[in-house]
Formats: structure tokens, sequence, C-alpha cells
């Protein structure tokens, strides 16, 4: 199994069981016809993991956020965690030509509201974006934040660090879309640090450097750590599939995230492959070897969900005034 076949099987776990088996084996068509049409099979396969992402989400709304699933899938993957171009997603989508459209009542009767030009996205106050940090702002207070943690880790473990694996080049803010059928100006961060070239061995080291990602953290008004292993949607099965083991202690990889203030976030992975026990995540790892990824090592990730680039600031409040006052609706699905 590549590394691209494996990212399509976790897609499909992401998903409630009575999908999984149907969008497998389609995600796994589209891959075997990938290379015949010129599309590359990372990105058809990351379009897959993003689609069921969303897909997921939607089935489980009210219990995980979007940032809570897109964690868990893109941890998953080990340290190669990159974003999902644009186009590979908007491949995945059902899409919907009018998008989201709702009637509103006016002085002189009613008028249909096109939300799929709606500038912003379904969970995030306009106010906030406006009055948060903007994506420049929190590019730099997730690389002093990545930083920080990197000299906490090597003071503790004497430890060595190479560059982030190259799955997205420099590229730190992704495209994202309104959920209404229609693009948003606001964007998604992605800031991965660097990698330690080593990773600690034993459980009572692993736990230490969890403690110490955590308190970093937690210095920044980050909540409280949580591992993936804990999540409640997947059986004892298919987190041992996913991570090598039922228990953290016994995983290949150890990763999970921290949620922040503000629409951040804050991914971890520690992977050791000693733990291997039937070779597959080696054969994973040699497969995203290309992409500069290390075999056993530390990788953390920075994120933050919805932030507007300085120079679109007063487009966006441009665009967003007829929708000002308005209660906005439901997502489309996918």
């Amino acid at each position: 199994m590549n590394g691209s076949e494996a990212l399509i099987r976790i897609a499909a776990a992401l998903l409630p069981r009575s999908r999984r088996e149907v969008r497998r084996e389609e995600w796994l068509a589209d891959l075997a016809g990938a290379e015949e049409l010129g599309i590359p099979r990372l990105q058809v396969a990351l379009g897959a993991l993003q689609a069921a992402l969303s897909e997921g989400v939607s089935a489980r709304r009210g219990t995980f956020t979007r940032r809570r699933v897109f964690a868990v899938g893109a941890i998953l993957v080990g340290a190669v965690v990159v974003g999902a171009p644009a186009a590979a997603i908007a491949v995945m989508l059902v899409s919907d030509a009018r998008g989201v459209v709702t009637v509103e009542a006016t002085e002189d009767g009613q008028r249909e509201v096109f939300w799929r030009d709606y500038p912003g996205m379904p969970g995030l106050d306009p106010d906030d974006v406006l009055s948060g940090p903007s994506l420049e702002e929190g590019e730099a207070a997730g690389r002093a934040l990545l930083e920080e943690i990197e000299t906490a880790l090597t003071a503790e473990f004497g430890l060595e660090w190479a560059p982030p694996s190259t799955g997205n080049g420099d590229q730190v803010a992704f495209p994202a879309q309104n959920d209404y059928g229609g693009p948003s100006m606001l964007r998604t961060l992605n800031v991965q640090g660097r990698q330690s070239t080593r990773v600690p061995t034993t459980w009572a080291e692993k736990e230490r450097a969890l403690e110490i990602i955590a308190s970093v953290a937690a210095r920044r008004g980050f909540t409280e750590l949580t591992l993936d292993h804990d999540a409640e949607y997947m059986t004892a099965a298919e987190v041992e599939q996913a991570f090598g083991a039922v228990t953290p202690e016994e995983s290949v990889i150890v990763s999970g995230i921290i949620e922040g203030p503000t629409g951040q976030w804050l991914m971890f992975a520690m992977q050791d492959l000693s733990l291997d026990t039937d070779g597959r995540f080696t054969e994973q790892a040699e497969a995203s070897a290309e992409y500069g990824s290390l075999p056993n090592t530390i990788s953390v990730m920075y994120g933050a969900n919805g932030l507007l680039p300085d120079a679109d600031r007063a487009e966006f409040e441009r665009r967003l005034k007829p929708y000002v006052g308005l209660a906005r609706p439901e997502p489309l699905e996918s």
C-alpha cells in the first residue's frame, strides 16, 4: 500500500460506518485513474481526505468541531501534514449553482439572499473576524509558538531539528469555502514547525514531551491537550489501524490537538517506527520520504481558521454589507 492509498483508507475511516465502504471504493477508483487524467495521485488523496472531513463533520455536527475532525484526519498521516489544494477539494464536494438561498422580509415584500457570495464562514461571527488577528498576525503568532515549543523540547531532550516536510512548499495560507456554495475571503492558516531528527523512545519521555507542548501552549491561552486515541467515534480496531496499537504507550503514532483562542489550534505527532510490529507504518514513512518527512520524529503544526488578510479588510467589509443583521443559515451538506 502506497502513501496515497493509505490516505484514502484513512479518509474513509473518518466517515460514519454506513458510508465507509462505498466512499472508499469510489476514491480508490479515482486514484487509479488519476495519472491517466494528468492529476497527481497525492492531490486526489488529499481531496478525498478533505471531503471525508467535511462529510464527517456534517454527520457528527454538535459533537465535534470542524477543527477537531480536521486535526484527527490530518495528523493520522503521520509527520506529513499537508493542506489539500482547493481544486482537489472542489472536485470532491457536491456543488449547487445557486448555493444556499434564503428569503428575507423587506418593507416592500420579500427578497432572495444568495449566500454563495457571503465573504465569511458560517461558524465565525464577522465581528470576531474583524476584531481578531489578521492572517499576517496569526502567522507571526504561530511561528513564535512553534519556536518556543522547539526550544523547550531541545532543552529537555537535546534534540536536533530538520526542515519541515515539503508537501505544501512554502505555502501556509490556503483558500477556504464559505460552505454556502462559493469561496470565502477568509483563509485557513497551516504553519508547520520543524521536525526533530529523533523521537524519545520510552513512554515516560514521550509523556514528558506532551507535558512540555501542553504547558507552552497553555501560557498562550490554549486548552488542555487531547490525544487522538480518545476520539469517541473510533472503535478500538480503528484506533489500532490508525496508530498501531489501542494504547498510546504501545503505538507507533501518538498524536492529538490543543484548541486555542480565536479559532487557533495546535496539532502534534510523535512517530516511533521501533514500535511498528507489522511494517505498515514503515512502508507509509518510506512513501512520504520524498516530501522530506523523517521516520522517527516529533512534528508540530500551528493553524488558525478564518483569518482575513490585511489587504482584504476593506473589500470584506464591503461584501459583508448585504448580510448585516441577517441570521446565517445552515451550510450546505457534502
